[in-house]
């Protein structure tokens, strides 16, 4: 199929009714100053987009191994959807709107919620047994050596606290991490006003039809 010459194609226009307007040299000052203006959003979007399946994934992988644990089953499922929302935010602020920096905030900060909210629940419910003091009761060769079976017990104490640990450094990540987020994206809403202010509607459309 032939292709028309580059000088040969009719130029871009805007219609407006009857006469559509060409675009001028102007025109593309401000359509390249509307995309310099929605890079910030873009790397936002791109975050999202991380953060959305990362979280998604992280909780329906999760998901198999919480069967029988109603807790941990309510946990993955939550986590699941924080990411699907943040996923769906994230074609939203592609689209340049204004107010989703501030859901993609609100998003986070319900993400960190969950995740220290259900670090203090583990750390607060009663201990079960440990891998190890269940190996103490199933064998009787080392209940038979009380010198053995106090250093294992040592060993489970300290098992315990690891444990508490990891919970402890779970909520403590996800407060600066999801805190930080929140923190970033509601920095990109001072720049998508600034956008919707020196760009003309127009180009704020185009931008939407080619990125969106």
């Amino acid at each position: 199929m032939p292709v028309m010459p580059l000088d040969d194609r009719p130029p871009l226009t805007l219609s407006g009714g009857d006469s559509p307007a060409k675009l001028d040299d102007s025109d593309y000052a401000q359509l390249e100053e509307c995309v310099r203006l929605a890079r910030s959003a873009r790397k936002a979007a791109g975050y999202a987009g991380f953060s959305g399946w990362a979280t998604l994934l992280a909780g329906a992988m999760s998901l198999p191994f919480s069967i029988g644990d109603l807790p941990m089953m309510i946990f993955c499922v939550v986590i699941a959807g924080i990411g699907t929302r943040e996923l769906s935010l994230r074609r939203r602020l592609m689209r340049l709107e204004t107010s989703t920096p501030r859901k993609l905030a609100v998003n986070q900060l319900v993400l960190g919620g969950c995740l220290i909210a259900y670090a203090i629940f583990k750390l607060v419910q009663p201990a079960g047994e440990s891998v190890l003091a269940s190996s103490i009761g199933s064998d009787p060769s080392l209940q038979s050596m009380p010198e053995i079976a106090n250093q294992l017990d040592g060993l489970a104490q300290l098992e315990r606290v690891l444990i508490a640990g990891i919970y402890a450094i779970m909520m403590l990540v996800a407060f600066f991490v999801q805190g930080g987020t929140a923190i970033y994206y509601i920095c990109k809403t001072r720049a998508l006003r600034r956008l919707h202010q020196r760009s003309p509607e127009w180009c704020v459309r185009v931008y939407r039809t080619i990125h969106a």
